[in-house]
């Protein structure tokens, strides 16, 4: 046990930093992320000997990957250096099979969260170093990720806290030797089979040797960097929080407002739209879909990736694209039918002189002489190609359902949502928008078809 006084000199400074970011409080429970590397188990030992000064509960956990064979080994120094300082350890399993290095990461986390939820744990912190900053920093740049990108890896995320992030990896190796930890290096890390492996032993040595500012300038870029996305950040959600309104299933943004941003605050916008949709698109899609915001064509403008983008008289639209499902129903006269989005059609044969209280304004409710069409069940059906109908008002003539949806500004992505009522092969009913000519009521009328909708409570 340490205590404040005789801590290593690499103690302190990660204390330091622990403080000045605001990383853990005392009595913090922390799950530390362990790897079997020289990073993770330096990361345990620090925050071990501080836990006993600031009253810290630890947790470890590895992930096995499945990508190698030799983890076996990791495991075991791992189970070693947890029972030797009395530490609760958990070996997890990603069941996801790839080996796509974002796909791993994205697994690890959840697994990490996870795990951190159920114990109750509401500290993850984990053993990046400078190193993997100056690396993200340069995968970022490569992948045009933008401004943002030059930030790197955030010191703090939700739960999840980088002790580490200011410390070389050398430094690491030579606190392990000093303390006699014993690590394994995970032998994937040494060969250039991936981008960031690459960087690391080819670009990272070739940049030192051309620059003697490098990573000195890189990390000065990158404090720049993160005081300009400060500002442009809050300028960004401010409109946001103004200008862009949250629907069901959609952002709708003013677009006569829209048209006077900058194009910088733009990105930020639209970046956080995705960001509440739980995707994180590449800059270059975020900057086709601003492009196409920008087309002065009104309706729908487009689908890029999984979204749908519309250009509406007022506002800009921008919804995930659903699959709406194709239905085609019987309703017996009378009776009932409940449809595949919860909303129950009901048909009803009232006689006039019966009828009470008939509202004719209601748009989800109407009403048909029944003596005229004489049916014995309604067809509920999705919209389709070159369905025709007679509005109410227009003495019998025929148009496009298309054309009728294009009057009435019903945008594309909500005409396959509409429920259609049709008598044999004659459309009735366009449900919350109009009725055909056909079978209207009058001073004959003797027996009334009612149809109406009920929302699912």
């Amino acid at each position: 046990m340490k205590n404040k006084e005789i801590l290593d000199p690499l103690e302190y400074r990660v204390l330091d930093f622990i403080n000045k970011e605001s990383l853990l409080e005392p009595s913090d429970s922390i799950l530390i992320g362990i790897s079997g590397g020289c990073d993770s188990f330096a990361l345990s030992q620090i925050l071990f000997n501080l836990s006993h000064i600031f009253n810290w509960r630890l947790f470890l956990a590895y992930v096995e990957h499945f990508v190698r064979r030799d983890t076996f080994i990791e495991k075991d120094l791992i189970k070693r250096f947890a029972e030797e300082r009395n530490l609760p350890y958990y070996f997890l399993d990603i069941s996801k099979r790839s080996l796509k290095e974002t796909e791993l990461r994205e697994e690890r986390y959840k697994l990490l969260e996870t795990l951190a939820e159920e114990k109750e744990i509401n500290k993850i912190a984990l053993g990046h170093t400078l190193d993997d900053q100056i690396e993200s920093i340069i995968m970022n740049f490569l992948r045009g990720i933008g401004p943002k990108g030059l930030i790197g890896i955030p010191v703090k995320r939700g739960k999840i806290v980088r002790p580490l992030l200011n410390i070389k990896k050398e430094e690491l190796r030579e606190y392990c030797k000093r303390n006699n930890i014993v690590y394994h290096e995970d032998y994937t890390n040494f060969l250039p089979i991936t981008l960031r492996n690459k960087i690391r032993w080819q670009l990272i040595p070739f940049l030192q040797e051309i620059s003697e500012h490098f990573p000195e300038g890189l990390l000065t870029q990158k404090k720049i960097a993160e005081e300009e996305e400060k500002f442009l950040s809050k300028i960004a959600e401010d409109y946001f929080n103004k200008e862009v309104k949250k629907g069901e299933d959609y952002f709708a943004i003013n677009s006569s407002t829209w048209k006077e941003l900058a194009f910088p605050i733009k990105l930020r916008v639209i970046f956080q739209i995705f960001n509440n949709l739980s995707k994180n698109l590449p800059s270059e899609t975020l900057m086709k879909i601003i492009t196409q915001l920008e087309k002065p064509k009104k309706g729908f403008l487009g689908k890029i990736d999984f979204i749908e983008i519309y250009n509406l008289k007022d506002k800009i639209l921008i919804r995930p694209q659903k699959e709406y499902q194709e239905y085609f129903l019987t309703l017996k006269i009378p009776g009932q039918v409940k449809l595949p989005t919860g909303e129950r059609i009901i048909a009803e044969l009232i006689d006039r002189e019966s009828a009470q209280n008939i509202d004719f304004q209601n748009s989800f409710q109407v009403y048909f002489d029944y003596d005229k069409i004489k049916l014995e069940e309604l067809i509920i059906r999705t919209w389709k190609k070159g369905d025709r109908f007679r509005p109410f008002g227009l003495g019998g003539k025929s148009k496009k359902l298309q054309d009728f949806f294009v009057d009435k500004k019903i945008p594309r992505f909500k005409r396959n949502s509409i429920p259609l009522i049709f008598g044999k092969d004659e459309l009735l009913w366009i449900v919350g928008l109009g009725r055909s000519d056909l079978a209207r009521i009058d001073e004959n009328t003797k027996n009334i078809l009612s149809i109406r909708v009920e929302k699912e409570v």
